[in-house]
């Protein structure tokens, strides 16, 4: 696997490049058809005082798309910890391809329920700070949660191959999912 790196407000980016490229070669042996692998880290100034560099680890194995997250003090400390993190990923993106064999308890999903107008009441926003783009294959809803776990996000964005329409599957509080899309009509 081909690790892009990257260290941004970092002095000693160069020996943390080899700490990293050596950990994530330990990821070899779990993974393959890896088509991008990329490493930042970022140096973080925080409110109480002292820096904290958080790691973010993203790769993509064929059409599926794998990301870790750790921020710690010690940026050695955090990159080990991300790189355990996208190992467990791994062998559960793979358990859950074996499981596919229909072996696994069909999900519960709702029905799409429409969401209630907001108030009209002038409200002043947050300003963008990111826009993100990405590739979007048709999928069903069990895809899609398979989707949202394997990223580790509370919510995705996905084409329902079963309704030809633009859908969001996220995580509930209680830990089951929910599904929102448009009104059928």
């Amino acid at each position: 696997m081909e690790l892009q790196f990257r260290a941004l407000d970092l002095s000693d980016a160069p020996a943390l490049k080899d700490f990293a490229l050596a950990r994530a070669a330990t990821l070899d042996h779990l993974v393959d058809r890896v088509v991008d692998a990329q490493m930042e880290l970022r140096r973080r100034h925080q409110r109480s005082g002292g820096e904290s560099t958080k790691v973010q680890l993203t790769i993509q194995i064929g059409r599926q798309l794998l990301r870790a997250e750790e921020e710690d003090h010690d940026a050695r400390r955090a990159i080990d910890q991300v790189v355990d993190k996208m190992a467990r990923q791994i062998r559960r993106y793979h358990d859950k391809r074996t499981d596919r064999k229909g072996r696994r308890p069909p999900v519960a999903v709702p029905d799409v329920v429409p969401l209630n107008d907001l108030p009209d009441d002038e409200v002043s926003f947050p300003t963008l700070v990111r826009s993100k783009r990405f590739a979007m294959k048709p999928m069903d809803v069990e895809e899609a949660i398979d989707q949202l776990e394997l990223l580790g996000h509370d919510f995705f964005l996905f084409q329902n191959v079963e309704e030809d329409q633009m859908n969001v599957v996220y995580r509930r509080r209680d830990g089951s999912y929910g599904l929102i899309g448009p009104e059928r009509g």
